[in-house]
């Protein structure tokens, strides 16, 4: 028996009121998760100023991001609010906010179809 996919509707306030949890081992980076299924996840990701995510791979995920507010560079290029990105699965990035304010990003890892 195949399950009916369940809707997920968040105002601001039930945004704001999920739980900041750090990334990994990654100091000033926290992500507040929206949505998950076993493989894709939407999110809310905030860096401190002074910090990034490191250079990093996703083997099958691409990742997606719209930048919310703030700056930071992204495969060369300083991004700010209203910009986006598409990284394919297997491309080297990172989200540095080390020489700005920081940034907020909704990010999207979506599995790749086979």
């Amino acid at each position: 028996m195949i399950a009916t996919p369940t809707p997920v509707v968040l105002t601001q306030a039930m945004i704001e009121a999920l739980p900041q949890v750090p990334l990994g081992d990654h100091g000033g980076v926290t992500r507040r998760v929206l949505w998950r299924d076993v493989d894709s996840e939407a999110g809310v990701l905030d860096l401190a100023a002074g910090h990034s995510l490191g250079a990093h791979t996703h083997r099958a995920n691409h990742h997606h991001f719209w930048m919310l507010s703030g700056h930071a560079a992204v495969l060369d290029e300083l991004l700010g609010p209203g910009s986006y990105v598409h990284i394919p699965h297997g491309i080297a990035h990172d989200i540095d906010a080390t020489g700005t304010e920081g940034c907020s990003v909704f990010y999207l890892y979506l599995r790749q179809a086979d």
